[in-house]
């Protein structure tokens, strides 16, 4: 039987589904939980604040743990790697089905946030190891699929579980897949050649992975603790000056965990800005549309899910076909087409109301999936096109670790913005509401009405102020949505024009996929 390193490579659909496979499942878990948090309380019988640890510890532990991918791929082959991160994953999935407590449950989301955390950057690595350039932007097209499926059905997903289901199999659908994906990656992947590392970075994966543990620990208790507290600031604080050493020790390394010296690349830096600029529009509608259904219109998790299933739909669809495109034409024209499209749906849905209809919010989304299709596998292939075979695993590492933080920024951002913003138009209309108001007259009316049904009209009035408070919480509400989608919509006119700056195709003969060195 042949070694692993000369088994023959497979096809590019087959390398790239089998890699999409395990990613899709990563992506998933990031999502599927939300809807099952309210449950998990109540069956735990903790607060708000101990449930968040479930989800807070797997981003935590994901984001901490990519430092290591380039050393750990280099050293013991990336498809090895591969193979265990799927393994640690599975196995954290059946232990977290198995928990008999929220304690219990966290820490098991650890085990399963060390394999999350491997699994995109070293599958990407794989792919361009193994992937000819010239049919790179076919493969991303594929591999797009799971960046932008799995988030959007995950909340609708996990919906139908656990109203159908126990909250257990949120987590043991994991299991066969993984099992499947472990096989598969073992058995048909080959591995790329190890080398001999020098010197570990001890002091990368020091600074690396604890500036990113800060950085996003922050983000995610920043609400919840006061941005302004002093430990948030000094999180922020420590963070910062621990990155600052970070890229000064790394730039002299001569093996660093985290190579910094990529960014001389001109389209790996353009494109790792403009992924996260455009991730972290992405990550608006992400957060803050369920909310608006399900809180503001009263929709159920899985009707949520189908008003926002065309926008995955959409994405995919295009993903497919840009990743053809970019193989021809280069990542400029799709980019300067894709962005335009998310501008302009964004801005339409600042237009959100009370009572907005369900079939113009798919719209927009349509136009909003179709647009970050063509702009999210453009900017990633061409990030990276362009990095030295020896060097991918570095830079998927890289773009990976950049990514997770700006989507963590992101949510913090929209969280933040959405409370302000809503708590600026209740201040406002509150001030001009007394019993004078034109509705107070027909609010009362209502409320008589219903009153004198049961025989007793005495509470009147304060059935009134109930029904009131209801109408103007809810329109706050509605405005402060609109509010947010017009600041993200002027984040997307200011990072757009980035898509200016990246170099125009090359006519060039297909390359080889190359194992390094």
């Amino acid at each position: 039987m042949p070694s692993s390193e000369e088994r023959k490579i497979p096809g590019v659909f087959t390398t790239t589904l089998i890699i999409v496979l395990g990613t899709f499942m990563a992506l998933l878990d990031t999502s599927i939980l939300n809807v099952a948090l309210p449950k998990l309380m109540v069956l735990f019988s903790v607060d708000t604040k101990q449930i968040e640890w479930v989800l807070t510890a797997y981003m935590l532990i994901s984001g901490a743990i990519i430092p290591i991918t380039t050393y750990f791929g280099e050293r013991f082959g990336y498809r090895t790697i591969y193979v265990w991160s799927m393994a640690s994953f599975t196995l954290g999935s059946l232990l977290c089905g198995l928990a008999w407590s929220n304690p219990s449950l966290v820490a098991f989301r650890v085990i399963q946030g060390i394999g999350g955390g491997l699994i995109m950057p070293v599958g990407m690595a794989l792919m361009f190891r193994f992937v000819p350039k010239e049919k790179m932007g076919a493969a991303m097209g594929i591999f797009g699929l799971s960046m932008a499926v799995a988030p959007s059905i995950g909340p609708t997903l996990g919906g139908l579980i656990v109203e159908s289901f126990s909250w257990r199999w949120l987590f043991m659908i994991n299991v066969p897949i993984g099992i499947i994906s472990v096989l598969l990656s073992h058995f048909v992947l080959p591995d790329t050649p190890r080398r001999k590392m020098g010197r570990f970075d001890v002091w990368g994966l020091l600074l690396g992975s604890g500036s990113a543990f800060l950085y996003l620990l922050a983000l995610a208790e920043g609400q919840s603790w006061g941005w302004s507290s002093y430990p948030i600031v000094m999180l922020f604080f420590t963070a910062t000056f621990m990155l600052i050493l970070l890229i000064v020790v790394e730039l002299n390394h001569p093996e660093p965990l985290l190579d910094m010296r990529l960014f001389r690349n001109r389209d790996f830096t353009f494109g790792v800005l403009m992924s996260c600029g455009m991730f972290i529009a992405m990550i608006v509608a992400v957060v803050i549309l369920p909310i608006y259904l399900q809180s503001l219109r009263g929709y159920s998790a899985i009707q949520t899910g189908l008003i926002l299933m065309p926008q995955a739909l959409a994405m995919g669809f295009t993903m497919a076909i840009s990743g053809r495109l970019f193989d021809k034409i280069g990542a400029r024209p799709l980019i300067l087409t894709g962005v335009p499209l998310i501008l302009f749906s964004t801005y339409q849905l600042h237009t959100l109301s009370i009572d907005t209809p369900d079939s113009l919010i798919s719209m927009y989304m349509i136009l909003r999936g179709l647009g970050m299709g063509l702009t999210f596998m453009s900017v990633n292939t061409a990030a990276v096109s362009t990095i030295p075979p020896m060097k991918m695993g570095a830079a998927s590492a890289m773009s990976t670790l950049v990514r997770n933080v700006a989507g963590s920024i992101g949510i913090a951002l929209t969280t933040v913005l959405l409370e302000t913003r809503q708590f600026l138009h209740l201040h406002r209309m509150a001030e001009d509401l007394d019993m004078f108001s034109p509705g107070w007259a027909t609010m009362q009316q209502s409320a008589t009405g219903v009153l004198a049904a049961a025989g007793d009209t005495s509470a009147s009035s304060a059935m009134t102020l109930s029904m009131m408070n209801s109408q103007v919480l809810a329109q706050a509400a509605a405005w402060s949505f609109g509010d947010v989608f017009l600041i993200f919509s002027v984040f997307i006119l200011a990072v757009g024009p980035m898509g200016l700056l990246f170099k125009k195709k090359e006519k060039r003969e297909g390359d080889q996929p190359v194992f390094a060195e």
